[in-house]
């Protein structure tokens, strides 16, 4: 909880809230899945746009490797004007409004919604973006502006406001963070090396990727 309440008032509010539920529960375990790769899933729908989901494997915040997938992910979709992927399919050829990726803790998510007709075209794109980054890795240039954007938009990306500050307290929390995590994670950000970044991209993005195709059959797709 944020904003302008203490704490006696905030026990109330949960008290009238929760209260009553039962006091002891019995939790499942919720384990670790593993993306199902290497395989196209279409859902057919006669829409005049078609929604385009590519899943590659993820990283968890305790690996090595965490930050180094976080720069890369920022530098192929994560940053919404400047990505690679934002250059070659919005910027370029107008294909979509929209296209991004995210890392999350079993993928790295790729989506993107276009036109029908224009489906099969774009997945080839895209496809095409993630290989030469799985085998070139990025730029110099790209990895000190990702390391820019990831430090200095951070304030005002996940704490510029009551709701996202919550929101970010509760991810640190699941995620076991410890206190000092928004101190540490601009040098931890600032210390990763091209090299490393390439060897993420390699890892991560060389996988045969799963499709998610939702929106007429592709057709003549270009696999």
């Amino acid at each position: 909880m944020v904003g302008d309440i203490d704490a006696n008032t905030l026990r109330e509010r949960l008290d009238q809230l929760f209260g009553d539920l039962p006091e002891q529960q019995t939790l499942v375990p919720v384990y670790d899945v593993a993306p199902k790769l290497g395989q196209l899933v279409e859902e057919n729908y006669d829409l005049p746009q078609t929604s385009l989901t590519l899943a590659w494997p993820g990283v968890k915040p305790s690996a090595p490797d965490f930050y180094a997938a976080v720069l890369l992910n920022d530098i192929l979709g994560g940053s919404y004007l400047t990505s690679r992927l934002y250059e070659e399919v919005r910027q370029k050829r107008g294909l979509a409004y929209h296209v991004s990726s995210e890392l999350t803790l079993d993928s790295l998510l790729v989506t993107t919604e276009t036109r029908s007709d224009c489906a099969a075209q774009t997945l080839s794109i895209v496809r095409d973006v993630v290989k030469q980054m799985a085998q070139q890795g990025p730029t110099g240039a790209e990895l000190k502006a990702s390391k820019k954007h990831l430090i200095g938009a951070y304030a005002i990306d996940q704490l510029g406001s009551t709701r996202s500050i919550a929101d970010r307290l509760l991810d640190l929390q699941i995620h076991k963070a410890d206190v000092d995590y928004n101190q540490r994670r601009a040098r931890s950000i600032g210390r990763v090396t091209l090299k490393q970044v390439k060897a993420a991209a390699k890892k991560l993005l060389s996988a045969e990727p799963a499709i998610l195709v939702v929106g007429p059959p592709l057709g003549g797709k270009d696999e």
